[in-house]
């Protein structure tokens, strides 16, 4: 099938449908005379009002049912087709009162009066699927609900008076002794064009999209479309035509009221255990602990994972509390924790060690959250718990590994510092007493051996530095990075001087940091600056810092050689050298020493260069004083 007949066909189906029914009737008035059902106005007036009390009623349903699940309907086709029900059922109740047979309500009751309301009643109904069609996805607010409710009741209460009070405003409709008139006839065709056209776009939707309830509203619209052409066809209103019209009506606003109810009650239920199955088959599937509690800390539900912790199925434990399988001790220790998480109204997180049936001893790690509805009332809390035994293990034991390797460095640099001095002194003692004796390549080797030595004392002490970094108390005191700074300065004031290098500054804040690793940071990036200088032009270092998401970001520029992308952050790695020891002296530990200062004080370090267009290293401290 090409895709312009699927959209054809369903669109063409229900109009030829209905021709094709109409002709049907029509030839079998022709044919056979429709017989008289009832004698008299009289004998048909029960089964009259019995049926439109049936119509009436399942219309103030659908009316009850769109205005109760207006708040959760995506679309707004309950809420419109409610009200369109609501004003038929107000009209036809008054349709009901008015026919002939009944008390005199203002004016006289008779068949013109009752069918005028009749036409009314299905106009509501028809402009209502319509309206329900095209603005399906236009969400209304609350105040705008409220708003078609008045509009709708008021416009429902004018055509109520206008057809009570003054029938005689409306064309004729219907002549005794002659039957229907032209204009009721017409009215009942439109009336039926548009029912027709509101089944076929619910066809097509229904086609589109598989949902039953557009075919059930789409039926129910055709069958007011016969049952208009049906009323077209009396000419009596006791004949078959006419009762078979008010059955019709009857039988459509039953299926329009079940599509609603399938769309706004069974099928957001449906959607919702779905879900609850799909939530519980995940929550069970989790090894953590996952549970439920109200705001007096009464469990509303838990996983398999939780069931077997506290040794009981989740059925027993609906509405009870800790201390039906706590200790009294752990029961209250649960439940402060979750008064402290409901009060806090967000997450918290809290360690604590729980033992279980079987004997295990484990450390759980539990974060507990409130749960607020829509109004944000509290509703309760929901807790995780995760087994962290092993892993905490596995942290102190790294954490040992970590101090113990940091302790044999530190001692190793220390004492291995000893050594190397003495091998320097006995090396130039030696040079100085048997220099001139041993020859000229001798005295070069021994000269070789102590720049050798001087860099292993070098690199211990670099090392034993690296080493100590972490050593420093927890908390930082409040420091002036600017006086900071120009301690480091003056510390560097030789080198500068001899490569007249210009240092510059802006304002430096107030931060919570160790002061004297600020000092030994400042000195060794500006001491870089100074050493990694371009040979063609003076040293120009800047250094400035500026406030970057609750943090100090500290800049210092030079316009040095430069770094190449590819080793950025390469050279904050323990002893690695960019350069030879010939053309720069060094350890290769400086940088490596600079990140963990910056790391230590909770920020990151790191470099953007580009060779022969200097370097600028940044870092961010806390902004925490």
């Amino acid at each position: 099938m090409r895709p312009d007949d699927k959209v054809i066909l369903p669109l063409v189906l229900p109009p030829l449908l209905l021709v094709a029914a109409a002709v049907l009737c029509g030839a079998a008035v022709r044919i056979v005379p429709p017989g008289q059902v009832f004698e008299n106005p009289a004998a048909y007036l029960a089964v009259h009002s019995g049926l439109e009390l049936v119509s009436i009623a399942v219309s103030l349903m659908v009316f009850s049912l769109g205005w109760a699940v207006r708040h959760s309907d995506r679309s707004q086709r309950n809420l419109i087709l409610g009200l369109a029900a609501m004003s038929a059922s107000a009209i036809d109740i008054f349709h009901t009162l008015s026919y002939a047979g009944m008390p005199d309500l203002i004016t006289p009751s008779g068949p013109e009066k009752a069918i005028n309301l009749w036409l009314l009643g299905r106009l509501a109904m028809a402009a209502g699927l319509l309206l329900a069609i095209l603005t399906s996805e236009h969400k209304l607010s609350g105040m705008n609900r409220r708003a078609w409710l008045g509009a709708v009741g008021v416009l429902t209460a004018g055509l109520i008076v206008v057809g009570v009070a003054h029938p005689d405003w409306f064309p004729r409709t219907f002549i005794p002794g002659s039957g229907l008139t032209p204009f009721k006839i017409v009215a009942e065709y439109v009336l039926s064009a548009a029912y027709t056209g509101a089944a076929s776009l619910l066809y097509l939707r229904y086609r589109r999209t598989g949902d039953r309830n557009e075919l059930k509203l789409a039926a129910a619209a055709w069958i007011l479309a016969l049952a208009g052409v049906l009323l077209t066809l009396y000419g009596d209103v006791g004949d078959f035509f006419n009762l078979a019209g008010h059955v019709g009506k009857a039988l459509a606003y039953l299926l329009i009221y079940s599509a609603l109810f399938v769309s706004g009650i069974k099928a957001p239920y449906a959607a919702l255990a779905k879900e609850q199955a799909l939530l519980r088959t995940l929550m069970d599937s989790v090894p953590d602990l996952i549970f439920f509690k109200d705001s007096q800390s009464r469990y509303l539900g838990y996983n398999r994972a939780f069931a077997t912790y506290c040794g009981k199925p989740e059925s027993e434990m609906i509405g009870k509390s800790d201390h039906e399988f706590a200790p009294a001790e752990v029961a209250e220790f649960y439940r402060a924790k979750d008064r402290d998480a409901m009060a806090a109204g967000r997450p918290s997180t809290n360690e604590e060690w729980i033992d279980y049936p079987d004997g295990r001893h484990v450390l759980l790690e539990t974060v507990k959250a409130p749960i607020y509805d829509a109004k944000g009332s509290l509703l309760g809390m929901v807790g995780v718990s995760r087994d962290i035994t092993d892993r905490k293990s596995a942290e102190e034991s790294l954490r040992r590994a970590h101090y113990d390797l940091e302790m044999v460095t530190a001692v190793a640099a220390h004492d291995l510092q000893e050594p190397a001095r003495t091998i320097v002194s006995f090396l130039q003692l030696l040079q100085l007493r048997y220099g001139d004796k041993l020859g000229e390549d001798a005295a070069q080797y021994i000269a070789y051996a102590i720049d050798g030595a001087h860099r292993m004392r070098d690199q211990l002490a670099g090392l034993l530095e690296y080493t100590m970094i972490d050593r420093g108390s927890a908390t930082f005191p409040p420091t002036d990075t600017e006086a900071v700074l120009i301690d480091a300065l003056d510390a560097l004031k030789p080198k500068i001087d001899e490569t007249k290098a210009v240092v510059s500054h802006g304002a430096l804040p107030v931060v919570n940091a160790d002061p004297g690793q600020i000092r030994v940071l400042f000195q060794h990036l500006i001491a870089n600056a100074i050493k990694f200088h371009h040979e063609g032009r003076k040293p120009d270092i800047s250094v400035t810092a500026a406030r970057s998401d609750g943090a100090w970001e500290f800049s210092i520029a030079d316009n040095g050689i430069g770094i190449d992308e590819a080793y950025w952050d390469k050279i904050f790695v323990v002893f690695q050298r960019l350069h030879s020891l010939q053309r720069y002296e060094g350890t290769g530990i400086g940088l490596a020493i600079c990140r963990k200062i910056v790391e230590r004080h909770g920020g990151r370090i790191r470099v953007v260069s580009a060779p022969d267009q200097g370097s600028t290293f940044t870092f961010t401290l806390p902004d925490r004083a």
